[in-house]
């Protein structure tokens, strides 16, 4: 998604022509417009396009000594990063062979030399509008199937622990269905919610999650009701200390794909017998939940793209436990999409033996409504 920093920066383009007098004319055209980069031979644009830097288009003169422009625009085109890029040939080879051959290599226009100013600029500017265009969609298309991922492995959760509700019910015939029957419901609840969710994404796309008073102690209290099975498993303790307060939200999203999920990863990492502790601060009409455990931590490495879908980590939980890698991407943005924010501190076991394990600060708006009876 692009940031308010880089909406503000100038597409850069790229200048490729041996003739100083070509470039000459070239900038004095597209300066007042564009970042701009020069190269005069073709293995030079070849090296500034490696080096990493933004090139949104590059004008690339066709004949030039060592290595033409063709061979240049094959060369593009072979490397990931610059499979994409808009390259406009710009030269006097007019014939039709030489055109068919420029796109051939992989150009998206051809300009021929003496272009008229007016038209060169309209070309860039076309190119340009078409490549913001389709990483836009790109964009939408990358998050709206991760969203849809993410959304029905919660999904799965919830079946998850209907499915060991009823292995308990089969191994314990004698137990009191009663018993049971909180945890069965509130999987039940939160599955019916995620899929109407599923169902939603469109609008959630387009509009943003609607948004309610949510009473945040009883969520807490649910994700702990549906997590009880895992808890157990590993001799977990957990300490709660929330006030009782409503929040702007959306309940079902709230239990599993925000709290939900950052208390299955304290689950998930945590050593067996430790301690999981969930508090709540009031201030300047936030709520800021802390849940903290006391697991392997992650290392920096990790915890600089913990958001980052492109460069999230799958790790494996102290008891082998699998895991996806993105649903702290999920989790991050639909409280964003609250009006929240989330912040992550975390000291991993090989560099703090004595004093490991993560907190996630999840702020939410305090809302002053009442909670509706969902909640």
């Amino acid at each position: 998604m692009m940031t308010p920093d880089s909406a503000l920066q100038r597409p850069c383009l790229l200048l490729v022509d041996d003739t100083p007098s070509n470039i000459d004319i070239l900038v004095g055209l597209l300066r007042d417009d564009y970042e701009l980069k020069i190269a005069n031979r073709g293995a030079k644009a070849l090296r500034i396009c490696e080096e990493g830097e933004r090139i949104d288009l590059i004008l690339l003169d066709v004949m030039m000594p060592e290595m033409d422009g063709y061979e240049v625009c094959r060369s593009l085109r072979s490397k990931p990063a610059t499979q994409e890029t808009p390259v406009i040939f710009l030269t006097s080879k007019t014939e039709q062979d030489d055109i068919v051959k420029g796109f051939e290599a992989g150009a998206n226009d051809y300009v021929p030399k003496p272009f008229r100013p007016q038209e060169l600029r309209a070309r860039v500017r076309t190119h340009l509008m078409l490549r913001s265009q389709q990483r836009e969609i790109e964009l939408k298309n990358r998050e709206l199937k991760e969203l849809l991922h993410l959304v029905c492995h919660d999904v799965a959760n919830q079946f998850s622990v209907l499915s060991m509700t009823m292995e308990l019910l089969q191994l314990h015939p004698e137990a009191e269905l009663g018993n049971f029957m909180p945890r069965m419901a509130a999987a039940v609840r939160n599955g019916v919610g995620l899929t109407r969710l599923v169902r939603d994404l469109r609008r959630v796309e387009d509009k943003g999650v609607h948004l309610e008073a949510v009473a945040v102690r009883p969520v807490l209290e649910e994700c702990l009701l549906l997590a009880e099975d895992r808890l157990k498993a590993k001799g977990l303790s957990v300490q709660l200390d929330l006030p009782s307060v409503c929040v702007s939200g959306e309940p079902c999203t709230l239990t599993n794909s925000v709290f939900g999920n950052i208390l299955s990863n304290a689950i998930k990492f945590s050593p067996h017998g430790a301690r999981i502790s969930i508090s709540g601060t009031q201030g300047d009409g936030f709520l800021c939940v802390s849940i903290r455990d006391q697991g392997i931590g992650m290392p920096p490495k990790i915890l600089d793209c913990l958001f980052d879908v492109g460069r999230s980590h799958s790790r494996y939980g102290t008891d082998g436990e699998k895991g996806t890698g993105f649903g702290m991407t999920l989790m991050r943005r639909f409280v964003t999409e609250f009006g929240g924010k989330v912040e992550v501190f975390s000291r991993d076991c090989e560099s703090f033996p004595k004093d490991h394990g993560t907190e996630f600060r999840v702020s939410l708006p305090l809302c002053l409504q009442e909670a509706s009876l969902t909640s």
